[in-house]
């Protein structure tokens, strides 16, 4: 039995360490000193569906925005909203001259695209920027957003720009989720470091045009439950560079879920999504299970100091992913709560695998199934 309890150490440990390895090498990137007085024009596609609450204070954040005002206009895609959303934005262009409000009121505009791919083309169809940046109308971005991102985009091989988006919320939940939040960037940017797509975040997400007519924009790509997952994949497949930024000055901040229930139902969309990553979810998947089977060994067999190793090997293998990152990110609040939410991790891993059984995505009061 203690076999399999040192197995379980070793593969975690090695998940890890090329976790470690990868993010850090992706971190490492250095930005080539091209273009150096050149700037880019940047189009901001906001898709907003019954947002009422929040979509002006996105505005607003993006209106303080160190870059040039007239080299950057925002587009705010109002999605078949039955709030004030709609009233808002109109409002907000005429205070705006560098805002144009866009109103969806069927699915038949959206290029026969459902969801959020939909307003997202609809939106990069109206625009002309030479770079798209995306992100989401609960979200509010640093100020100097648009610059940093802006500035890796001068190497002209580069055709995507994830970066990291950040939690609001002080109870322990929303600091779980926080936590949770920079771990699973942190992953997906050790992915990129290994030239291996494994996710990204719309809601912080930059693409040149250029690229995206390439490839053929979301109407060339197979319809996803996770929309930045499938277009980080075509544009790997494209063979254009992808840089994850992890920088304090681009991040944005978004609102954790605010019950289990909606929480669940998040992670149920990523799973579902993270199933196209194939090998790759095996092997996520396989990795943490490994820790599990360890531990329940370890358990059985009564011997306390091999539990204490799984946990420590876990705990351990994790803070080290995450604790350099918080540093960059100015996250010092969290480094207590990494311990509370590596445990809060491993039961989620219990949790979410059965939700898979059914395919079905309940989002923004519409049903998708994995593919349609």
């Amino acid at each position: 039995m203690i076999w399999i309890i040192i197995s379980s150490v070793v593969i975690f440990a090695m998940r890890a360490m090329i976790m470690f390895i990868g993010s850090s090498i992706e971190r490492g990137k250095k930005n080539p000193n091209e273009d150096l007085d050149y700037k880019h024009s940047v189009s901001i596609i906001i898709p907003a569906r019954n947002e009422e609450s929040k979509i002006e204070l996105c505005v607003r954040a993006l209106m303080n925005s160190d870059y040039d005002k007239n080299l950057f206009r925002l587009y705010v895609v109002n999605d078949r909203s039955d709030d004030r959303t709609g009233e808002i934005i109109d409002k907000l262009s005429e205070e705006f001259d560098n805002l144009t409000a866009l109103h969806i009121k069927s699915d038949s505009e959206k290029s026969n695209l459902r969801g959020k791919p939909g307003a997202l083309h609809y939106g990069i169809q109206a625009s002309n920027g030479e770079i798209i940046m995306m992100t989401d109308a609960d979200c509010l971005v640093n100020h100097k957003w648009i610059s940093t991102v802006v500035n890796r985009f001068r190497n002209k091989n580069v055709g995507l720009v994830p970066s990291y988006t950040l939690i609001k919320g002080e109870s322990a939940f929303d600091k779980i989720q926080a936590v949770e939040w920079i771990y699973m960037h942190t992953m997906a940017s050790a992915g990129v470091g290994w030239n291996n797509p494994l996710g990204c975040y719309g809601n912080n997400l930059s693409i040149r045009r250029s690229v995206y007519d390439m490839i053929g924009g979301y109407p060339n790509i197979k319809f996803s439950v996770t929309e930045d997952l499938a277009l980080l994949k075509a544009v790997f497949k494209s063979g254009y560079q992808v840089n994850y930024l992890c920088d304090y000055d681009s991040t944005v901040h978004t609102l954790p879920t605010e019950n289990f229930k909606e929480y669940i139902s998040q992670h149920k969309r990523w799973a579902v999504g993270g199933i196209d990553l194939g090998m790759n979810a095996v092997l996520f998947t396989l990795t943490s299970l490994a820790v599990w089977i360890g531990l329940i060994v370890a358990l059985i067999a009564f011997k306390p100091v091999w539990i204490l190793a799984v946990l420590f090997t876990r705990i351990i293998g994790d803070y080290i992913i995450i604790k350099p990152v918080m540093n960059i990110l100015k996250e010092n609040r969290l480094y207590s709560w990494i311990i509370p939410a590596v445990g809060f991790f491993m039961l989620m891993e219990l949790i979410v695998p059965p939700l898979l059984l059914d395919s079905r995505i309940v989002w923004k009061g519409q049903t998708f199934n994995k593919r349609s």
